[in-house]
């Protein structure tokens, strides 16, 4: 995520928290961020990464092109983001790639 002030589109938890989320779900969680890609998109990458922080979702990298993942709401803190993390790892378990 870009460096930015605080802003309503940009808050100050979520410009602290981008980078620990980010490194944590692409080492950790790879599989949940392409099954989201692929149930969101249609996309099978199961090399997709997590990119950039939005409030209300995330952009994922694949193939040189970014897909914006929509949560089911707009986060106001870390623990929201991280229930609406878990929330698409249950929700597109489906399509997780073999």
């Amino acid at each position: 995520m870009a460096k930015h002030l605080s802003n309503a589109r940009y808050p100050t938890w979520l410009i602290e928290a981008a980078p620990r989320i980010i490194k944590h779900m692409n080492e950790d969680h790879p599989n949940c961020i392409a099954s989201t890609l692929y149930g969101q998109h249609g996309i099978k990458d199961k090399n997709a990464k997590m990119d950039n922080l939005e409030v209300d979702g995330y952009y994922i990298q694949s193939d040189g092109a970014l897909y914006f993942a929509k949560f089911t709401k707009t986060c106001v803190s870390p623990d929201e983001y991280k229930s609406e993390l878990v929330k698409h790892a249950h929700l597109y378990r489906d399509f997780e790639l073999s």
